[in-house]
């Protein structure tokens, strides 16, 4: 028996005509975010609702602009912080849940493609069968928090140690339950703590404990 060699020639469909596959990519990635725009809210507000990026730390201010150059309503929940260096007191803002980012839009596999793929962005918290939804009073109180109103007082319990389990009654993440990995006591004691979405973790660096109700 003779054996025959097939030689396949030719460049991948992709680069026929001069065009890369990264850029075809980002093309779709664009197209299918214009399902995620302002445009599609304001035609079915009813439908609208906030959801929860997960994004690369420290990139948190660059995707909320970029998601506003593209029409897109994102809030970043952030706090303003005092430091001193060299003697002097310099204000600035840093995300009050660092690595995350929200975002509202009308939820289709389009909208939710486009935000997954937008550079910087890992992932949309809650997995692809059930994002997580934020109620929107929740969002409203942290924009009025940002616009400088006073946050809103709640009793802190200071027996919260590591490895607690605890659910989280206020903010973005209201409805989850979390395990405590650390605590930090400062003037607002914060802790990490590590939310389970069926079965895949998410970390959550800076979770205020006035937040969390002990299971």
């Amino acid at each position: 028996m003779i054996m025959q060699r097939r030689t396949l020639t030719g460049s991948p469909i992709a680069l026929q005509s001069g065009d890369r596959f990264e850029d075809r990519m980002r093309r779709i990635t664009e197209r299918n975010l214009r399902a995620a725009s302002m445009k599609v809210t304001e035609m079915n507000p009813d439908s609208a609702r906030w959801y929860c990026l997960l994004v690369k730390k420290g990139r948190e201010f660059d995707v909320e602009n970029a998601l506003r150059d593209a029409n897109v309503e994102a809030f970043m929940p952030r706090e303003r912080v005092v430091k001193v260096r060299h003697g002097r007191k310099i204000e600035s803002d840093i995300p009050y849940f660092p690595s995350y980012l929200l975002v509202r839009c009308v939820p289709s596999p389009e909208a939710f493609h486009g935000l997954r793929r937008h550079r910087n962005v890992l992932d949309i918290v809650g997995g692809a069968s059930r994002y997580h939804v934020v109620r929107d009073e929740n969002v409203a109180i942290f924009k009025r928090i940002c616009e400088g109103a006073e946050a809103p007082r709640v009793a802190t319990d200071k027996t919260f140690k590591e490895g607690d389990r605890a659910d989280i009654v206020f903010g973005p993440f209201a409805g989850f339950t979390c395990i405590v990995t650390a605590v930090k006591w400062c003037r607002q004691a914060k802790a990490k703590v590590r939310i389970d979405v069926r079965g895949r973790p998410f970390d959550i660096d800076s979770m205020p404990l006035a937040f969390l109700k002990k299971s």
